[in-house]
């Protein structure tokens, strides 16, 4: 005879086996063997800069990142992430894919953050054939990861104390090409770049890794809530070059970054036929400071801590007009851009809380395609934005600020940050 309590847990098992595969779901390994993955668990998956190499008890930007999403989920901003560090010192894209089953199939995870750099590909010590190496296994390794059900995430690559001029625009082009992946990824590059393709001074542990501070401004180029968008199905961005939207007084919208914003990169579309207010900056202190047309119909930027760039560019001509406003903190500069035209530069370190886009007074402007990186720009990126080409690395914000849309404050970039009228 059956026991009494067999048939009280059949019927409970269902139950279980619900509760156990909540946070699970079904993938296909590249074996075609069905496995079921975690859903909220994100594989760190690199070389020794992600594995935190340089950084005290290598606690390094992963690792920090990690913390952030710790705490976003405590303060109930964020979901409640478990990132895992499978990555290995001196690995390249060849060493990777030969560890895919071994190191990162079998941690189970939905998402895989795939980190590695031009420095462990040989780009210093064998040139072009590395570049050419490394832009055809990046994809190979994204598509091992989609073909399998996984979720990839790529960083692009950043310095080294022994780059030269030719490992520098190597560099660059190679970064260029993920900002247009159709792949989320991370602009390390623009967090700790010197502006010649090495560390910035006091933020390198040694020739090939940052120390603590460097690691941390790696980990502030990540988009705290790029893994919950993710999660939410939120699609990467397209480009729109829609009609615009006109701000006039009492007009404008406001934008606060997620957690603490070092290097940054902002710009917008603006037509204008006078003077006035495009964007005004708020930094961590309170304090204040704006990106103008002047009477003389050029744009100014006046910084927080009361230094100024003006240009000399005239843009009140009725004619679309590209502002870019990059931030390159560990480097302490600020640059100016009108179009892909360099307007001037100052020396300073800004922490950036808020952005008003408009003026509260006198302002008469059309703008649209605002976007904000959590990352400096360089001029070649910068000559890309101007050329309306979506650069979608470290991307926190992207609002077309189409009038004609359903909702004009959309914000399109892979966060779940938005934007409001003020």
């Amino acid at each position: 005879m059956r026991p009494k309590f067999i048939l009280p847990l059949l019927v409970l098992l269902p139950v279980f086996i619900a509760a156990e595969c909540r946070a699970y779901t079904p993938a296909v390994d590249t074996n075609k063997t069905a496995v079921q993955l975690d859903t909220m668990k994100i594989v760190y998956f690199g070389s020794s800069v992600p594995y935190g190499f340089g950084a005290t008890n290598n606690f390094g930007y992963t690792y920090m990142f990690s913390r952030i999403l710790q705490q976003r989920a405590a303060s109930g901003l964020g979901k409640q992430w478990n990132p895992v560090n499978k990555s290995i010192g001196g690995d390249n894209t060849i060493r990777l894919m030969k560890r895919w089953h071994r190191d990162f199939v079998s941690q189970h995870g939905k998402y895989v953050l795939i980190a590695l750099s031009l420095g462990n590909e040989m780009l210093h010590e064998q040139g072009k054939s590395m570049y050419d190496q490394f832009k055809a296994n990046l994809p190979k390794l994204i598509a091992m990861a989609r073909d399998s059900g996984y979720t990839p995430v790529v960083t692009n690559c950043y310095t080294r104390n022994d780059f030269n001029d030719k490992d520098y625009y190597y560099t660059k082009q190679m970064d260029l090409w993920i900002h247009t992946l159709d792949v989320p990824s991370i602009n390390l590059l623009g967090g700790i770049d010197d502006g010649t393709g090495k560390w910035a001074a006091g933020y390198w542990y040694n020739d090939g890794h940052p120390n603590d501070a460097g690691h941390q401004e790696l980990a502030y180029t990540i988009v705290p809530s790029l893994f919950d968008a993710l999660s939410n199905g939120k699609a990467l961005p397209k480009w729109v070059d829609g009609s615009g939207l006109s701000l006039k007084s009492n007009n404008a919208i406001d934008f606060k970054p997620e957690n603490i914003v070092h290097p940054f990169t902002t710009t917008i579309n603006i037509k204008a036929d006078g003077k006035g207010q495009i964007i005004q900056l708020k930094d961590s202190l309170g304090r204040t400071g704006s990106i103008t047309i002047t009477d003389k119909g050029v744009v100014k930027y006046t910084s927080p801590l009361k230094e100024a760039i003006v240009g000399n560019t005239k843009i009140t001509d009725g004619q679309w007009h590209k502002i870019t406003l990059t931030h390159y903190y560990a480097h302490s500069e600020t640059a100016l851009y009108c179009d892909s035209t360099f307007q001037g530069h100052i020396d300073e370190r800004i922490v950036l809380k808020e952005l008003s886009l408009g003026s509260k007074t006198d302002n008469n402007i059309t703008v649209k395609n605002w976007l904000f990186y959590r990352s400096g720009m360089n001029i070649d990126e910068v000559k890309a934005l101007a050329n309306n080409t979506l650069l979608k690395s470290s991307l926190e914000l992207y609002a077309p600020l189409d009038n004609k849309s359903k909702n004009p404050l959309a914000n399109l970039a892979q966060s779940t940050n938005t934007i409001k009228w003020q």
